[in-house]
């Protein structure tokens, strides 16, 4: 009977394991060489914001608030996030993502380790500063911003 008690016991704990890890799981989309593009194709005639982004980044952070807001206030705005973090952080960046409502926007993530040539495929003139913002119309004509951007700024440039 104890055995029996025993196998249930562990039944369930690896069964909450499980969940807990399923649970911290977040579906990025892979950026690798070529993703840029996929983008690009993906949006053809229509316009979208790419928002580069990090956990380490106290500035990306606080500008999670104001996307949220946004993506609540226009759900159809094409808003596209990159992680340049490595996959190692998938927890903390799923829980940045909960915690702001950013969980259903596309979600990519660099998680290779040939950022440089990422950030190059990208935008020749970036050299890593983040957050970086990029707003697309729907030519695909775009305005580059490193920074923090006001609310005032992302209306203007996404003329609201």
């Amino acid at each position: 009977m104890n055995i029996k008690i025993i196998v249930l016991l562990l039944g369930l704990l690896i069964a909450n394991v499980h969940s807990i890890a399923h649970s911290e799981e977040t579906h990025f989309k892979k950026f690798q060489q070529g993703s840029y593009q996929q983008l690009l194709n993906h949006y053809k005639n229509k316009p979208f914001v790419l928002i580069i982004w990090s956990i380490t980044c106290s500035p990306c952070l606080k500008e999670m608030a104001f996307i949220s807001t946004l993506h609540q206030q226009q759900p159809k705005l094409n808003l596209i996030l990159l992680t340049v973090d490595d996959l190692s952080a998938n927890a903390e960046i799923n829980h940045i993502l909960t915690k702001y409502n950013l969980i259903d926007l596309e979600n990519w993530g660099f998680f290779e380790g040939h950022a440089a040539k990422l950030r190059f495929e990208i935008d020749p003139n970036w050299y890593g500063e983040l957050p970086r913002t990029y707003f697309f119309d729907k030519h695909h004509q775009r305005t580059a911003i490193s920074g923090l951007i006001s609310e005032e700024k992302y209306k203007q440039l996404l003329a609201l």
